[in-house]
């Protein structure tokens, strides 16, 4: 479980870098992705790009605030909550579902749900 930490960290610092890049290596090339500020599941780089090209312009910051672990077969399951915070002092806390698979050793993000709460 020490990697999906790890790789919780990773999407956290990259959220934090406010590189585009940085982000999108954390997902999987087939993933499935609803951020917290869309209304639309997609399964599409295109959207995931424009995402997240959006929210690096809001200039957020992310704390998690409660997180659980599971593995299931050969998938990983991390679930919580967390707070995007705007350097306009807003806060905005979501539900989050992070599944992972391991590609090659590295665990890479095929589903990414959260919602605002």
């Amino acid at each position: 479980m020490n990697t999906i930490v790890a790789a919780r960290k990773k999407w956290i610092d990259a959220i934090h870098s406010k590189n585009l890049y940085n982000i999108l290596d954390c997902y999987h090339k087939n993933h499935t992705f609803k951020g917290t500020l869309s209304k639309k599941v997609t399964y599409n780089k295109k959207h995931i790009d424009m995402y997240f090209s959006n929210l690096l312009q809001m200039k957020p910051s992310v704390t998690f605030i409660k997180s659980e672990l599971k593995k299931i077969d050969d998938m990983y399951f991390d679930s919580g909550t967390y707070v995007f915070t705007f350097p306009s002092s807003k806060h905005l806390n979501a539900n989050y579902q992070f599944v992972y698979k391991m590609v090659d050793g590295t665990p890479k993000i095929v589903s990414h749900f959260s919602s605002s709460i």
